[in-house]
């Protein structure tokens, strides 16, 4: 990761529910240090530690309140989705207006049943539940929202997390194909193929 350009960098972590990204975003966050870390189920558990889930709404107010104040001031900062909705775009296009590089990690297990079976464990353990009809919805807008838009995206890395071991597979600069794996997991083929046909 080329951290030497002046600019600064928005950093997304995004996939479905349950696909490990919030480990994985601690993990390197940690690594790269990132200051700002605008976590909208942290804000929920903050708004409302009993009860998260009534505090989704404002919770969601309140990072992309966050978010934009980072981009207006031009402050390095890194942002959670599943990339299914539109606020995370909208946030990487403002970023990227005020000249923002964005550097993406999308998470990804192939199969949208192991997105549902990981978000039960994560219930059992304390977690947060997540319907399996919005896991199976987002399955698919989440992957057509970054084909969609990958434009936006100067840096990409894809892991595929579904052995738990969160394994990059592809990665791009500038919707150009430079490293990935072989075989690709199968889901992650239409990316390699986005990024094959880009100009």
């Amino acid at each position: 990761m080329d951290m030497s350009d002046s600019k600064a960098t928005m950093f997304v972590f995004a996939g479905n529910n349950g696909s490990g990204k919030s480990t994985i975003r601690n993990l390197i966050i940690d690594r790269i240090g990132i200051n700002v870390n605008i976590d909208p189920d942290a804000l929920a558990r903050r708004i409302n530690p009993l009860q998260p889930e009534k505090a989704r709404v404002s919770a969601g107010k309140e990072a992309i309140r966050l978010a934009r104040e980072c981009i207006k001031t031009k402050r390095e900062f890194s942002i959670e989705t599943t990339l299914s909705g539109g606020y995370a775009i909208k946030l990487m296009q403002a970023a990227k207006a005020n000249q923002f590089q964005i550097s993406m990690f999308y998470v990804g297990l192939g199969d949208p049943n192991l997105n549902i079976e990981r978000v039960a464990i994560r219930v059992r353990n304390g977690g947060h539940y997540i319907p399996s009809e919005d896991i199976m919805y987002r399955h698919h807008t989440s992957l057509q929202n970054l084909l969609d838009y990958m434009d936006l995206v100067n840096e990409l890395y894809v892991i595929d997390n579904s052995t738990l071991d969160g394994k990059i597979v592809l990665e791009a600069a500038n919707g150009k194909l430079k490293n990935k794996i072989e075989p690709l997991p199968t889901w992650v083929v239409p990316i390699r193929n986005k990024l094959q046909t880009t100009p």
